[in-house]
C-alpha cells in the first residue's frame, strides 16, 4: 500500500467543531414513529440535508478555508466537485470574506447543483465526463495559478469537518447498534469513524454504496485502492467515481466495520420514502442508508440506527419518480 494515509486526530476534529460552532448550528438529529413501525427498529436519522448549502460538505469546506494563510486567501482556492462539495466551497468563501473561487464540475453534474453554483461569485469550469477528469483540471488550474486545491475528501481538515457530524450524534445519542454513512470518496466516513473509533468504538461504522459504483466494496473485495471506478448510471451522483486512500485505509485497518452494496431500485424507494413518510427531500447519495435497511430489514430489527442524511439537493424529476415507485410499491 506504500505509505499510509493519516487520519484527523479526535484533537484535530475537535478544533474544527471549535471553529464551525459559531458558523453552523447543529443539524437535528431525529427518529420518526412512523418509520420506526415500518423498519422494526429505533430509526434516528441526522439530518445533514438542512445545511445552508444542502449537504455535510459545507462543514468541510468551513474547516479547511478557515486554515488559509492570508497569501492563500489572496490567491484564491480550486476545487473539483460533482457539486456539492463545490458549493460547500463557494458558501465557505463568501461567509470568510470573498476568496476567489474556482469550482470544476464534470459535464454530467445534476442540473439544479449546476443552477445552485451559478448564483455564488465563482469561475465555474465543466471540463469531462467524470469527477476524476474535473480533479485533473482542477489540480492543473492549481499548479498554474498558485490557487490552493481544496480537495473534497482527503485533506485533513476537511476530513476533521466532516467527522464534527460524530461528535454532534454522540452528544445526543451516546449509544447507538450502527451509523451507516454514504461512501464516495470517503471523507465523511473517514471523520465518522475517526470519531467512533476513539469515543464510541462498539458502535457499528457502516459504509453504504449503490451497485453503479461501489469502489471502495470493490477495494476491499480485491485487496487494491480504485481510487478511479467507471460509474454506471446512478440516483446518487454524489457517490460516483473512486474511493480515497484514507476511507480504504481506515476500512481495512477494522474503523469502518462494512460496506453495504444497495440496489438503485431499492434507492428510488428509499427516496420516496423519505419523501412521503417523513416529509424529507434527501438525494439519492444522502438516502442510500435507508436503502440498506429496507435491503437486509430482519437484521436491524430492535436495534438502534443512525441514518446520516447527508444531502438535500435532488433533482426534481427524480423526486417525482421516486414518489410514485414508493406509492406502486406500497411499502407501508
Amino acid at each position: 500500500m506504500g505509505v499510509l494515509p493519516c487520519a484527523p486526530s479526535l484533537t484535530q476534529i475537535l478544533e474544527a467543531a471549535r471553529i464551525l460552532r459559531p458558523l453552523l448550528p447543529a443539524t437535528p438529529l431525529r427518529t420518526f414513529p412512523v418509520l420506526n413501525r415500518m423498519l422494526g427498529g429505533e430509526i434516528w436519522l441526522k439530518l445533514e440535508a438542512w445545511q445552508p448549502t444542502g449537504s455535510f460538505k459545507v462543514r468541510g469546506a468551513l474547516a479547511r478555508l478557515a486554515h488559509l494563510t492570508p497569501e492563500e486567501r489572496t490567491r484564491g482556492v480550486v476545487t473539483a466537485s460533482a457539486g456539492n462539495h463545490g458549493l460547500a466551497v463557494a458558501y465557505a468563501a463568501r461567509l470568510l470574506g470573498g476568496i476567489p473561487t474556482t469550482v470544476f464540475v464534470p459535464e454530467t453534474a445534476a442540473r439544479n447543483k449546476i443552477r445552485a453554483l451559478e448564483a455564488f461569485e465563482v469561475q465555474l469550469k465543466r471540463v469531462g465526463q467524470s469527477y476524476a477528469e474535473a480533479h485533473e483540471a482542477a489540480q492543473a488550474f492549481a499548479a498554474s495559478t498558485g490557487a490552493c486545491d481544496i480537495h473534497a475528501y482527503e485533506d485533513l481538515w476537511v476530513v476533521a469537518g466532516q467527522g464534527t457530524i460524530a461528535l454532534e450524534i454522540l452528544n445526543e445519542l451516546p449509544q447507538a447498534d450502527a451509523v451507516l454513512v454514504p461512501v464516495g470518496g470517503g471523507g465523511l466516513i473517514s471523520g465518522i469513524a475517526t470519531v467512533y473509533q476513539a469515543l464510541s468504538p462498539q458502535t457499528r461504522i457502516i459504509g453504504v454504496q449503490t451497485e453503479a459504483s461501489p469502489a471502495l466494496a470493490a477495494s476491499l473485495r480485491d485487496g487494491q485502492l480504485y481510487a478511479d471506478y467507471p460509474a454506471g448510471p446512478t440516483l446518487a451522483d454524489g457517490l460516483a467515481g473512486g474511493v480515497g486512500a484514507l476511507a480504504y485505509h481506515l476500512a481495512r485497518q477494522g474503523a469502518i466495520h462494512e460496506v453495504a452494496v444497495v440496489r438503485e431500485e431499492t434507492l428510488l424507494q428509499a427516496i420516496g420514502l423519505l419523501a412521503v413518510e417523513a416529509h424529507l427531500i434527501v438525494e439519492g447519495s444522502g438516502a442510500v442508508g435507508l436503502a440498506a435497511l429496507l435491503e437486509d430489514a430482519e437484521r436491524w430489527k430492535g436495534r438502534s440506527v443512525v441514518l446520516i442524511l447527508s444531502g438535500g439537493n435532488l433533482d426534481g424529476e427524480i423526486l417525482q419518480r421516486a414518489v410514485t415507485a414508493f406509492l406502486a410499491g406500497d411499502l407501508r
